[in-house]
């Protein structure tokens, strides 16, 4: 039975104090700096519970925030977008349809929370997070979360024992594969940590590009975030660099990207047609040079498309029959472990809630892309825009092979709210910073 007593040792009450006070005396340009502070080094174990209510120190923050922006009116001046719209619209059909699947109260609560984290944590970032510096200045909060994260993660590695354990919510001893240490840090599960990692390298090379006073802080955080993607020893997190590093390499060849779009898209068709699996069981065939569970993961695609029936209109609560006979989940035995946060959208939602997804994933990209088709692409601002694009490719990636099910969802929500601002900014917002063009030194 899941724990129902509140656990917040002195340690982290001391700590969630200092961050609630920072939310809320913090300037505007600094006020999502506790959040995101604590999403990165506090684990779940500490939580408040109140009246059955589980609230994560993070949580707690959030609705701080969410009190801040209200009360210090910050919320009423946030100019509604097309992408925060679709994003309520995706929020409501996550509550409505993903309780329908089974309707309770306890399959209520859960939706609920998941809504809470997700309108908290977005909306707080739009209403805090209002021009460019702001973005630049979270990319700093967490290229600077990093270095401690890293530094942790290296003593687990060496010692096999999480020094977050400490707060609870992870292991003290971490898990093996291999022989090798697997190292979570703060986070649930190694391949969150090392997702965190990899997807923060291109975030890390723009914030070098991007002003001269900063590329120590980016060279340091760059190395953190090689060492989480590395100690993790995640093959999810190892592609996911891999596509964030290929990505930033494909600066030069921005113009050319509708035609790199099809061309990948006619290469997958050819494949389709010559393979005799699927092609999605090129994650298999990716696992065997990388190592992983890439076999698993496209047999669960296939398992989504033949149980088709059984979640298309508002989800399912069960799933234990998608996989060979005990390879359910330990917390919930009627679910399969749903490693595809793709997957996981349709099981907790139905085909809508999977499609406003991806349509907020496409209107990102379609948004970036226009963006950098104006003069943005001419100023520092441009590749860091790139870099924002690029970090939304790697997360894309990522969710083939693990479900954000921990506090990286709000590292997930912080980037749809900066990429919603650096799409519908006016052009101005966007000016030259000391005369320096990325182009000219990227050349």
């Amino acid at each position: 039975m899941e724990d129902q007593t509140t656990d917040i040792s002195p340690l982290a009450a001391i700590i969630l104090l200092a961050m609630v006070s920072l939310t809320w005396t913090l300037p505007r340009r600094f006020a999502f700096c506790p959040l995101l502070i604590l999403t990165c080094l506090m684990p779940l174990g500490q939580e408040l519970v109140l009246l059955g209510l589980h609230f994560p120190l993070f949580r707690i923050v959030l609705l701080v925030g969410m009190l801040r922006a209200v009360f210090k009116g910050e919320a009423a001046q946030l100019k509604w977008t097309r992408l925060d719209k679709m994003f309520a619209c995706w929020v409501l059909v996550s509550v409505v349809f993903g309780t329908m699947a089974k309707p309770s109260m306890e399959l209520f609560v859960n939706r609920m929370g998941d809504a809470y984290t997700a309108v908290g944590a977005y909306y707080y970032f739009r209403c805090v997070i209002v021009d460019f510096e702001d973005i630049v200045t979270s990319v700093r909060t967490l290229a600077l979360a990093s270095l401690p994260l890293a530094a942790c993660m290296l003593v687990e590695s060496n010692t096999g024992h999480n020094p977050f354990s400490a707060f609870g919510g992870v292991p003290v001893l971490s898990p093996l594969r291999e022989g090798h240490v697997r190292c979570q840090g703060a986070f649930r599960h190694a391949i969150l940590a090392g997702t965190f990692g990899a997807t923060l390298v291109p975030l890390c090379m723009a914030l070098w590009f991007y002003r001269p006073q900063y590329r120590r802080l980016a060279v340091a955080a760059l190395i953190a975030a090689l060492v989480i993607t590395v100690t993790a020893r995640s093959s999810g997190a190892l592609i996911a660099l891999c596509a964030g590093v290929g990505g930033l390499m494909f600066w030069k060849w921005r113009g050319y990207l509708r035609m790199i779009r099809w061309g990948v898209v006619i290469v997958l068709l050819g494949l389709s047609l010559v393979m005799n699996a699927p092609v999605w069981y090129l994650l298999a065939r990716l696992s065997n040079i990388a190592g992983g569970g890439g076999w698993h993961r496209a047999f669960l695609i296939d398992q989504a498309v033949a149980h088709f029936n059984e979640w298309w209109l508002f989800g399912t609560t069960y799933t234990a029959n998608w996989g060979p006979a005990g390879e359910v989940i330990a917390a919930d035995t009627n679910m399969m472990d749903i490693t595809n946060h793709f997957i996981d959208e349709g099981v907790k939602g139905g085909v809508l809630k999977l499609g406003l997804f991806l349509t907020i994933i496409v209107m990102c990209f379609r948004g970036i892309g226009r963006k950098l088709r104006s003069k943005v692409a001419e100023s520092p601002a441009g590749f860091f825009i790139w870099a924002l694009g690029v970090t939304l490719f790697a997360h894309c990636l990522s969710f083939l092979s693990v479900t954000y099910f921990d506090q990286i969802i709000v590292v997930w929500y912080w980037l749809l709210a900066a990429l919603c601002l650096a799409i519908y900014s006016p052009l101005t917002s966007f000016a030259p910073i000391d005369g320096e063009n990325v182009q000219e030194k990227m050349a």
